[in-house]
């Protein structure tokens, strides 16, 4: 024991009083990683504490009879290497105090317990209101039907349930891989309007049994569940039990299997939801068995599972890693290492037993903490996608709960907790020195600021062969990757209307000529009108020759010829002007890039230092670009379907351009960067790659700024 340990100056606080545990308190011994632990539990206000063998030696020996430093002196006499020091039990007392577990040897005050108790519900209500995404709302108590079921639920929670539980998973995932691709294609319309009020209710009656799976198995190992209710979730009602009783279970197995209950449970009735859709027809009930189905599995998969949220896969791990309380214990350990390797606080004491479990706990604080802030954000984000003015509230209301407050907690414990008034000139020293080293990273020190854009390689001059005359695209002339002349011809195209309009040209201009003979005879008016129509009819017939001579698509240059997937347009009525092919030069190259609206106006406005080009496959080479040049206006076609998320791209696409995959879901910006003869990289037509713009440095804080200024502006117009 530690002297700074042993001795406390808030010991007279708690040093005369008599205090013992109320007589409702019942406690339970269990082991955690070999160590000996006793739970103390009231049943009346479902309390639940846990405590290790010196602090269970000195509660015990509380009485009505000793004051606490008369059984604290006691407990040092006869255990005076493992006895808790001063500190420690003042800490304990408080704790046992604030959790209503402690009687005293004179007559209650009134005042005292009702203001105890009006703090608790202030704050229960404090946390609510704090918590406004995930409010709780009690409605009846179960036990006394779970006690009336007990023999079903022996039944239920058997070998024999087991065995039936799998067989009908396994029957179920058989006939869902069966029907996998229909599946599939249901899941695309699971957010339709029409689809979403089954949804709702099909995750009302899975969660709902998720619920009564945790209440049937905490009830079949001896625990009570008193209380069932709604819970507002992103303001949607949700079933939700208490089965905190489990807390109590000394087989850390049976802990486990109430923690994993619900998800058993959903995944037997998605089970069952599968087996009815696969053999159903259309209709409303098909269509809720599959949400349920749906919902079952997603919310299993991404959520429940998940031990980073506070829900069954966080419960599963702390019982399987044998650490109660993982949260607390991991915030604790966190405090530890900063106050003992950075505040070199003397009286620092760690939680963590050994160094196996101190990585747990570093891994899971540090881990949870990070995952809290960006599901926070997520779900901010998600809600003001649909309701801005919702979502800004909860924006305001996470910076208050989540930086403010925490802030003010934080600055309040580095300058006023007592705990740390012997290293109180390191806290502050070290505290200016972080706060210093922050501004100078954030605000005064230049960082390298980059744009990165997608593009590809493109032949330069590159040559876009297109039609001059609608048609039926009947043959490709030319195999790909020959290379051609100027005036060869690449494509054949068949239009059997112009036929038909130049046959009629033609006829038209014989009977014109006939009329123009037959009005010789006859006087100069006559011959007026017909020689003007012959020229009209002349006229049409070289025009329409001239089209069908364009049927025939030649070559504009002197390259390789590269033309488009015939199987997209191949025998297809394609329209004038349609995009068949390329002719590249295979001399000099281009990169054409895509950039994004936001990004742009740096471009625009800043200074580029340097541009440089890499390309998959090849990313150790760099190229640099001898010229670059922006664009300056918006385009919607991508230079080449490689770059869109159909081609495997990053580049969102229009979900109507399947077939191309070329038509972006948003305006872009191109810029042409020319680039060295000079280099190592082998540079092909079509090759896909990234390209960098080296601007000035600035600060972190500004770049951020920024970029938050643009997610806004983009996601919101604002």
């Amino acid at each position: 024991m530690q002297e700074a340990t042993t001795y406390s100056e808030s010991w007279h606080l708690v040093a005369n009083l008599r205090l013992k545990l109320r007589a409702t308190v019942e406690v339970q011994r269990q082991f955690y990683r070999g160590e000996k632990w006793y739970v103390l539990r009231d049943p009346f206000n479902n309390k639940f504490f846990r405590v290790q063998p010196a602090a269970y030696d000195f509660i015990m020996r509380l009485n009505a009879e000793r004051t606490v430093e008369e059984v604290w002196l006691s407990c040092m006499k006869e255990f005076s290497q493992t006895a808790p020091g001063q500190a420690d039990v003042v800490m304990l007392l408080g704790q046992l105090y604030a959790m209503n577990l402690l009687d005293t040897d004179v007559s209650p005050d009134t005042r005292q317990m009702l203001s105890r108790y009006t703090s608790t519900r202030r704050k229960e209500l404090q946390s609510q209101l704090m918590n406004i995404l995930f409010i709780r709302l009690p409605l009846f108590d179960p036990e006394k039907l779970l006690v009336r079921f007990s023999g079903l639920i022996h039944k239920l929670l058997s070998p024999l349930g087991a065995v039936v539980w799998l067989i009908t998973l396994l029957v179920a995932i058989k006939l869902v891989v069966d029907n996998a691709e229909v599946a599939l294609d249901s899941a695309q319309a699971v957010l339709a309007p029409d689809n979403l009020f089954l949804l709702y209710v099909g995750l009302i009656f899975v969660k709902a049994c998720h619920e009564i799976g945790h209440a049937i198995v905490c009830h079949r190992y001896g625990g009570e569940v008193h209380t069932m209710g709604l819970m507002f979730m992103l303001f949607t009602p949700l079933p939700y039990m208490d089965a905190t009783s489990s807390w109590g279970f000394r087989n850390r197995w049976h802990r486990a299997f109430v923690g994993g209950a619900g998800m058993i449970s959903e995944l037997f009735i998605a089970s069952l939801a599968a087996m009815y859709w696969s053999v159903s027809g259309q209709g409303a009930l098909h269509s809720l068995a599959y949400n349920i189905m749906f919902v079952a599995s997603v919310s299993t998969i991404l959520f429940n599972v998940n031990p980073l949220l506070r829900l069954d896969g966080y419960y599963i791990l702390s019982d399987l890693l044998d650490i109660p309380n993982l949260t607390a214990r991991s915030n604790e350990h966190l405090r530890y290492l900063l106050e003992h390797y950075v505040f070199k606080h003397s009286d620092a004491r760690p939680t963590a037993k050994n160094r196996h479990e101190a990585i747990e706990l570093t891994l899971y604080g540090v881990l949870s903490a990070i995952y809290k802030v960006m599901i926070s954000l997520g779900i901010i984000l998600f809600i003001a996608d649909k309701w801005l003015i919702l979502g800004t509230i909860l924006a305001i209301a996470g910076v208050v709960t989540g930086v403010f407050l925490p802030t003010i907690r934080f600055i309040s414990y580095l300058f006023l907790d007592g705990r740390l008034q012997q290293s109180r000139p390191r806290v502050m020293a070290v505290s200016a020195v972080f706060l210093a080293s922050m501004t100078v990273l954030t605000v005064l020190l230049p960082f390298p600021h980059n744009i990165y854009a997608p593009g590809v390689v493109e032949s330069f001059p590159d040559i876009k062969v297109v039609n001059m005359v609608a048609g039926h695209v009947e043959e490709y002339l030319v195999a790909p990757g020959q290379r051609v002349v100027a005036g060869q011809p690449l494509v054949r195209l068949e239009n059997k209307e112009l036929n038909f309009a130049l046959m009629s040209a033609e006829s038209r201009v014989v009977e014109m000529k006939v009329k123009e003979r037959q009005a010789l005879g006859k006087t100069i008016a006559d011959l007026k009108p017909v020689l003007k129509e012959l020229r009209v009819a002349q006229e049409t017939l070289v025009e329409l020759r001239r089209n069908e001579a364009e049927l025939i698509v030649r070559a504009r240059g002197n390259g390789i010829w590269i033309p488009a997937n015939k199987e997209s347009i191949s025998g297809l009525w394609v329209e004038r002007g349609r995009y068949l092919g390329d002719i590249v030069g295979g001399d000099r190259f281009q990169f054409a890039a895509v950039v994004a609206q936001e990004e742009v106006s740096e471009l625009f406005d800043s200074s580029v230092n340097s541009v440089e080009v890499r390309l998959w496959g090849e990313a150790h080479q760099r190229i640099t670009t001898e010229e670059v040049r922006l664009i300056p206006y918006q385009h919607e076609k991508l230079p080449s379907p490689a770059l869109g998320q159909l081609g495997g791209g990053n580049v969102s696409v229009q979900s109507t351009q399947q077939q191309s995959g070329d038509n972006a879901a948003e305006p872009f910006f191109l810029v042409n960067a020319l680039l060295e003869q000079q280099t190592e990289a082998h540079l092909l037509h079509g090759r896909s790659g990234t390209i960098r713009f080296n601007l000035a440095p600035e600060p972190l804080l500004f770049q951020w700024s920024r970029s938050i200024y643009q997610l806004f502006q983009k996601r919101y117009r604002l």
